[in-house]
């Protein structure tokens, strides 16, 4: 079979599979088992496929009709123009979660600052925000947190692989963070509740860490010893920013009130629902 008769194959297993974005899913496996770009994927779409690219192919389908996410299956994710090597120990990278990184880059002074990325999982936000600016010349002080061997070791890789020269530090939250001062926090927190993770689509309950999703009893657990543990550590008028779920922005912000953050806003996604919460010390 040639390229373009596989790829025809693999995108009617994928939608009898009931998986959505069939299309796209089955031409970056095809991709990948091909090790073929887009442009390059076009050009041969009648070239004979060669038999273990063709066996390596229809594997990687088996998995993805199984609902394995897409990105542990390849071992890497898109975010903010970086590709991250990930796997099933640590949370996917998320388009809605660059809105953070953005967010975080508009609010950062034109100087070096201190900043903390909680609970960082592949590093994308720390990563991509230590990136960003020293594209343009300034060099921070990034360390990244988390509580998981697993997403220590990938958060290593990426900052490896990507270049980025930051801190990586085991941590249950701040029990590791001695005497130190941040002038900004970023965190994308477990804040899925716990009685709601089942009802999530089978990719993410079935196959992500629960370890980077499970918010407790009202998801707001995280948030909670973050924002109380940060007083004593970020400076005066140093920022917070967390990624939330569409429904948190309230309880979030009276967790922020109660601890005398100001200048408390939020950010909604391209969908228009609440994303992301800013606030100040």
């Amino acid at each position: 079979m040639n390229y373009r008769e596989v790829l025809n194959m693999g995108i009617a297993r994928l939608e009898s599979a009931g998986i959505e974005g069939a299309k796209v899913d089955a031409k970056l496996l095809l991709q990948k088992a091909a090790d073929l770009s887009s442009t390059e994927l076009v050009i041969k779409a009648y070239d004979e496929v060669e038999k273990e690219k063709e066996e390596a192919y229809f594997a990687f389908l088996k998995k993805r009709e199984k609902r394995i996410p897409l990105q542990y299956i390849t071992g890497e994710a898109p975010f903010m123009n970086y590709v991250f090597k990930t796997n099933e120990k640590v949370l996917i990278p998320r388009f809605d979660t660059e809105i953070l990184v953005d967010n975080a880059l508009k609010n950062a002074p034109d100087q070096k600052i201190s900043v903390l990325d909680m609970c960082c999982g592949t590093g994308c936000i720390g990563i991509s925000f230590f990136l960003e600016r020293k594209r343009k010349g300034i060099s921070d002080s990034v360390t990244l947190v988390d509580i998981s061997d697993d997403a220590i070791a990938v958060s290593k890789e990426n900052s490896k692989l990507l270049g980025a020269d930051v801190n990586i530090v085991k941590s249950d939250l701040y029990s590791e963070i001695k005497n130190e001062s941040f002038d900004m926090l970023l965190s994308n927190p477990p804040y899925i509740k716990s009685s709601e993770i089942e009802t999530l689509l089978p990719e993410v309950k079935d196959y992500e860490p629960h370890l980077a999703l499970d918010g407790k009893e009202n998801g707001l657990y995280f948030y909670k010893r973050i924002i109380e543990g940060l007083k004593e550590r970020l400076n005066d008028n140093g920022k917070v920013i967390f990624e939330i779920g569409c429904d948190q922005y309230e309880a979030v912000k009276g967790l922020l009130v109660d601890n005398s953050f100001r200048n408390i806003r939020v950010v909604k996604d391209l969908s228009g629902l609440d994303r992301v919460v800013i606030a100040e010390k």
